[in-house]
């Protein structure tokens, strides 16, 4: 995994480096942007993490004004969701549910190769409530079992216009979340969970996420 994750940062330091010692192009220089992702978290960790929970949906809607040449700053919302898999209990009775809602603010380069494509980067860094759903849960807290997290994401995408003229453009987005929280029994509500060791809940949550996305780019220089 961790030879995984070099390689992940590799091609994100790629993304953000590469295309400054080029100028942007000439023929779109958006000045800002509306965009939506949407994108399924897989690659979950600390152990414990990935063995109890399965990634449904990692999405973010943001808006990003380009402050000099590509140069950009912007903030949104962000949602991730996750069920538990009742694999890791021994027992298809165990359900809930892991929303982690949060908001963010973000910095990024984004560089038009063509009139119609761009390789965009951006780090977004956030605060995220985490909300575990499930049946202890609800009798132990009369609802879920909620903590707080700090988090970080950096993502690449590559985006198509739909014509060299249109606002509207799509996108191919891989990002990798780092949720500075340590994924334990308590996020379950439980106090055993027999199929995992003590050592599996070291480490802070994270997860990779490979999605599409949406832009409307407003103003043309």
């Amino acid at each position: 995994m961790a030879k995984i994750q070099v390689k992940l940062l590799v091609v994100f330091l790629c993304v953000f480096c590469v295309p400054i010692v080029h100028s942007q192009s000439e023929s779109f220089n958006p000045k800002g942007s509306f965009s939506v992702d949407l994108g399924v978290p897989t690659k979950a960790k600390n152990p414990a993490f990935e063995k109890v929970m399965e990634g449904l949906l990692n999405m973010g809607l943001d808006y990003r004004h380009n402050v000099y040449k590509g140069l950009t700053v912007g903030g949104g919302l962000k949602y991730s969701f996750f069920t538990l898999n009742s694999f890791a209990f021994n027992s298809n009775q165990v359900t809930g549910s892991y929303h982690m809602p949060g908001g963010y603010a973000m910095v990024g380069y984004e560089k038009f190769t063509t009139d119609r494509v761009s390789f965009n980067g951006n780090l977004r860094v956030g605060y995220s409530s985490l909300l575990s759903v499930n049946d202890t849960s609800k009798a132990l807290y009369d609802g879920p079992y909620i903590k707080e997290a700090f988090f970080i994401e950096p993502t690449t995408e590559i985006v198509m216009l739909t014509d060299k003229v249109s606002p509207h453009g799509f996108s191919f987005v891989l990002s990798y979340s780092f949720y500075f929280n340590e994924f334990t029994k308590d996020d379950v509500s439980m106090k055993d969970i027999s199929s995992i060791p003590e050592e599996d809940y070291n480490g802070i949550t994270r997860f990779l996420s490979i999605g599409f996305g949406y832009r409307y780019y407003l103003g043309r220089n």
